[in-house]
């Protein structure tokens, strides 16, 4: 009798694991997109007229549907720039660029000076010009080295006080500001063939809420955060004369409202909110992506701001059928400015199907959804 208890259970349990994904979607919900209204004051006070464009552009579009990108979308992976490209996924794949193209500035702070530096800083203007261009909406996010031993992603064990070092009296200090300025060279040289500067949304010291980064929890105090944050955007305007960027505020995935604020810097020095949302394969990706969806939004609401799922995706795509069946199903109803997965490497890292591949033709379903928008489909 216990044998087919315990038999009976695990059934119960097996199939609670496998429908607990449904629990938040609603199959019935619809999309309302958020009435903002144009911001009076923006982190940059003196943010240029092509910027203050592209955030009245990006609540127009909010209202039409969710602009949708990838990072790196030229393929170049984690050693962008580079000149040996893998091939151009997304526009194979899809026949369009995608609406968002995203960018990261990891590598900034390891180039040697001069020419190395002034190669590096053309190379990735090159790159960002060209998906402008294309039609794309600029991101840059920062990946920012550990300036204990300058590596990328560093030992845990020399994440502690990094954030201090970096604040004004701090042993990095000096370091932080000379690699501000290098963005500000970059930033600076993002100008469209018409001599206009190319707006960017900026993300710096995103994920802060996981222990991954340097910045993230445990390595810092939360106030320390914060003033790195009105450092970032303070410096950069004020003293770098950079105007071009609206700062997005980007957390981990959150457990609730109070978890996704924790680290705020403040109405006066964020734009934009975002949040990270991944697939682990864990049968959680769908209420998670709702749920944290959900926060953000009636945060965004309060603050008059708009909202973004920053970063997601499905590594390797082991799941056919992911982006209708469980992207789709998590941003549907939701308001949300723009929706961006991760970049392509290789054909063991990837998040876009590559030709072939067998989510090529639910990829292209899911883009071909009327709430979904690609390059062309901006205005």
């Amino acid at each position: 009798m216990k044998k087919y208890l315990s038999l009976l259970f695990s059934i119960i349990i097996l199939f609670s694991s496998c429908t607990k994904e449904e629990d938040l979607f609603d199959i019935n919900a619809e999309r309302l997109p958020l009435l903002v209204t144009n911001p009076n004051n923006f982190a940059d006070q003196n943010i240029n007229q092509q910027t203050r464009d592209l955030y009245n552009r990006l609540i127009e579009i909010t209202q039409s549907g969710i602009a949708f990108g990838q990072q790196q979308p030229f393929g170049t992976g984690n050693n962008f720039p580079v000149n040996n490209e893998l091939d151009n996924d997304f526009f194979e794949v899809t026949g369009d660029h995608p609406a968002i193209a995203g960018f990261d500035l990891e590598l900034i702070g390891l180039q040697p000076e001069g020419s190395f530096l002034e190669g590096f800083i053309n190379q990735f203007a090159e790159k960002v010009i060209q998906a402008h261009e294309n039609g794309s909406i600029i991101t840059i996010s920062w990946h920012y080295a550990n300036p204990n031993g300058f590596s990328l992603l560093g030992d845990r064990r020399n994440f502690n006080g990094i954030v201090t070092s970096l604040l004004e009296g701090g042993q990095f200090r000096e370091s932080f500001i000379q690699r501000l300025e290098r963005a500000a060279l970059l930033l600076n040289r993002l100008v469209d063939t018409n001599g206009n500067p190319i707006p960017v949304l900026f993300r710096p010291w995103h994920e802060m809420n996981g222990d991954f980064f340097f910045w993230g929890e445990g390595f810092r105090t939360t106030e320390e955060y914060k003033q790195l944050w009105r450092d970032t955007v303070q410096i950069l305007s004020n003293q770098f004369n950079v105007h071009n960027l609206i700062y997005v505020y980007a957390p981990n995935f959150v457990s609730s409202r109070s978890e996704y604020l924790r680290n705020y810097p403040g109405d006066d020095f964020v734009d934009l909110l975002g949040i990270d949302v991944y697939d682990f394969r864990n049968r959680r990706f769908l209420n998670t992506a709702i749920k944290n969806l959900q926060i953000v939004e009636e945060i965004a609401t309060e603050k008059n701001k708009l909202f973004a799922l920053t970063e997601t995706g499905l590594t390797n795509l082991v799941n056919n059928n992911w982006f209708t069946e469980s992207l789709y199903k998590a941003i549907r109803s939701s308001s949300i400015s723009y929706a961006m997965i991760w970049r392509n490497d290789m054909t063991n890292f990837f998040h876009a199907p590559f030709l072939g591949h067998p989510s090529e033709a639910d990829f292209n379903e899911f883009l071909n959804k009327e709430i979904i928008l690609l390059s062309t489909e901006l205005f």
